[in-house]
């Protein structure tokens, strides 16, 4: 075998992600969505993969392709034989429609013709139909829409260009959304009688709309007894500056809704109990009230109107997966209850890592079975509780699926089931990122990290990136980090933390950066980088800084405040608070991170003197912004505002590299997700000297 070698630029276009993951109700077989790019087309694709389980939930042989993966097939849902699977794909035109496979055997075949596509579906445990949610404009004609009635390409390219050009009236406050752009068109629930067999096709005359309105249904998922199809949406008068969703059960066959939550929580995720008689909900509290809390687990009556018992009131963390990982997001994430509705297992973050916990109901008493230093995104509990699937990241390996099992006394560890990383991994050289503990501000306790650089030498000083995770309530976590591998492979130290504001360390740890962007938050952050110089690391001649989104915003708020940095490159950033509230597309959220408006008299100063763009005049350090053109989230004229602010002072470099086609959290083509490490790891090069006599040669490492 060959030694290892360095990692590549291009080796980042090999590496493929985990999507959507789904258990067969019978526990025997493991559907999930690998996703890659194709360099010589610059485009993606996904396919559909099955993993054999046998009785006890291990793997009974090596995972197999089931789709083409000529494109995109994503969002796998088993129906309840556990042998035939829907699924979304665009392979005909280029809007997701529902396909059927079986997976014993055949072709996959289309089931839906919807005019914009299909976003979710939902098998009924009894077999009998399918819910699924499909995009809608107003204006719709219900027989154009789900394919009753077929537009000729003249009609079509008429529809497009009427649509494309017309005039759009704004009238409230939240109207667009980044990577969907203007509310023109709604999230809406359709349901349809399921296949009896594998040839019969799908009538569009047997589709029926059971939704309307202004407002988006997420989720659709049918209750265990089949009466109800459950949906999170916001249908409150105030919806347009709220992101509260609440849960609604919606009758298959009159469309009558009833909404079972009271209007208080924004809730991200539920599942029915096995008697349908209440959900459990992943949700935090509408920040409108107090802002920002922890995502907790509730406990929900099926019985609309009543109020949701907290049942996590003895953690004091989030109950979401509130972390980073640059390997997709398998998902999705619900929590699960035992057969006997009894308890309910869920993911916790705990200092960057996420765990795997229980929660016993009628005690509201929280155990945790898995704490590894790992991440988890995805879990499901196998039949007859015997054991939970899991999808977890570790900091040198990206997801493998993995088995704790439940049905043995004595406590066990997760046992790996499947290695589809194992040997493209063993191709490279990498570093394995050094967790450490120091003191930030407030004397309190911070999380810190430092990948050294490949064939770092003991003694010796390199130089240092600082890398700023985004959010800011989110968090650095301990899964594989790619571009800080890269950046190691060329010979950078990375530093990165989670300074207050980030999740992982409680509440109030989490909650603090409210009213304080740019103080405990920087402290922390600058601390950090002092630990790394005192370990004998990181050299402070040669320091570094980047981030993304708020991790832009801190990027540019440090150098206003220190000229020890030689290189920044911010991305998709914020410079200006003032105007971001007015421009972002959840401009209302900062506003609740700000405690105030702009305009407030007793705010106006905050906005002022935390907005990096008021620092402009001291910028010593040379700098590239990078930002995606068509970002609603952070909009392109935050890092707009400040390239034209310092290159109008004229004292440092700095240069400007917009991104078109892309957004916030995405881009049209591969090849644009990239460019930012390309244009990131240039920059640097460009004003730090990377000094090869400092680094062992890769035969005195294999010594």
């Amino acid at each position: 075998m060959a030694a290892p070698r360095k990692l590549t630029h291009d080796d980042l276009w090999t590496f493929k992600e985990m999507g959507a993951v789904a258990l067969s109700p019978d526990g025997r077989h493991v559907a999930f969505v690998t996703a890659g790019a194709d360099k010589a087309k610059n485009e993606r694709y996904s396919a559909i993969w099955l993993l054999p389980l046998d009785e006890q939930g291990r793997a009974a042989g090596e995972p197999r392709q089931l789709t083409s993966g000529i494109k995109n097939d994503t969002n796998p849902v088993w129906a309840h034989d556990s042998k035939h699977l829907l699924f979304l794909s665009n392979r005909e035109e280029d809007k997701n429609q529902l396909w059927l496979i079986n997976t014993q055997g055949g072709e996959a075949r289309q089931l839906t013709n919807m005019l914009r596509g299909v976003s979710e579906a939902t098998w009924s445990p009894d077999g009998h139909w399918i819910a699924f949610t499909a995009v809608a404009a107003l204006s719709d004609e219900d027989d154009v829409l789900m394919g009753r009635k077929q537009l000729d390409t003249d009609e079509k390219k008429k529809r497009e260009e009427e649509e494309r050009l017309r005039p759009r009236t704004i009238n409230h406050v939240w109207y667009r959304l980044d990577g969907r752009g203007l509310f023109d068109t709604y999230s809406h629930v359709f349901v349809m009688p399921a296949p009896s067999t594998d040839g019969q096709s799908i009538d569009p005359a047997t589709i029926r709309r059971l939704t309307s309105g202004d407002y988006d249904h997420l989720q659709p998922q049918w209750t265990p007894n089949s009466t109800e199809i459950g949906v999170l949406c916001n249908r409150a008068d105030d919806r347009d500056r709220s992101t509260v969703n609440d849960l609604w059960a919606i009758n298959p066959s009159t469309g009558a809704a009833r909404r079972l939550s009271d209007g208080t929580l924004e809730i991200a995720c539920y599942s029915w109990s096995p008697a349908s008689h209440a959900a459990a909900l992943i949700a935090e509290q509408d920040m409108r009230i107090d802002g920002s809390r922890n995502p907790a687990l509730y406990l929900l009556s099926h019985e609309s109107g009543d109020h949701s018992q907290l049942l996590t009131a003895d953690v004091d963390n989030s109950a979401f997966p509130s972390t980073l990982s640059g390997f997709g997001w398998p998902g999705p994430y619900r929590p699960q209850w035992s057969p006997d509705g009894q308890r309910i297992y869920f993911l916790l973050m705990d200092h960057g890592c996420v765990d795997l916990c229980r929660v016993d109901v009628e005690q509201k008493k929280t155990t945790t079975l898995a704490r590894q230093e790992s991440i988890a995104y995805f879990l499901q509990l196998l039949p007859d509780e015997r054991g939970v699937l899991l999808a977890q990241s570790e900091p040198l390996h990206p997801w493998e699926f993995n088995l704790l099992p439940l049905n043995t006394l004595q406590a066990r560890e997760p046992v790996r089931l499947t290695h589809l990383y194992d040997g493209q991994l063993a191709e490279f050289m990498w570093s394995e990122p050094e967790h450490f503990l120091y003191r930030g501000a407030n004397n309190d306790e911070i999380d810190g990290w430092l990948v050294r650089p490949l064939g770092a030498r003991e003694g010796v000083r390199y130089p240092l990136v600082v890398s700023i995770h985004g959010g800011p309530q989110w968090a650095f976590g301990v899964g594989m980090n790619l571009t800080h591998q890269y950046l190691a492979t060329y010979g950078f130290a990375v530093f990165f933390c989670n300074p207050h504001g980030s999740t992982g360390q409680g509440e109030a740890f989490m909650r603090e950066v409210e009213g304080d962007w740019g103080g405990w938050d920087y402290q922390d952050i600058m601390l950090g980088v002092d630990e790394c110089i005192a370990r004998g690391v990181a050299d402070p001649e040669r320091l570094l800084v980047t981030g993304y989104s708020y991790g832009g915003y801190m990027s540019m708020f440090i150098i206003g405040q220190t000229d020890r940095f030689k290189a920044a490159v911010p991305m998709a950033g914020v410079s200006n608070l003032a105007s971001f509230v007015g421009t972002s597309d959840i401009g209302f959220w900062q506003t609740a991170q700000s405690k105030g408006y702009p305009w407030d008299p007793e705010r106006e100063t905050y906005y002022r003197e935390r907005s990096p763009l008021s620092h402009a005049p001291r910028v010593t350090t040379p700098t590239l912004f990078i930002h995606p053109e068509n970002d609603l989230r952070c909009p392109i004229e935050q890092s707009e505002q400040f390239y034209m602010r310092l290159k109008m002072i004229g004292k440092v470099p700095v240069e400007f590299v917009r991104v078109p086609g892309a957004w916030h959290v995405g881009a049209t083509k591969p090849s644009q997700d990239l460019v930012f490490d390309e244009k990131m790891l240039e920059w640097f090069r460009k004003y730090v000297e990377v000094r090869p006599e400092e680094y062992m040669s890769q035969i005195d490492q294999e010594k």
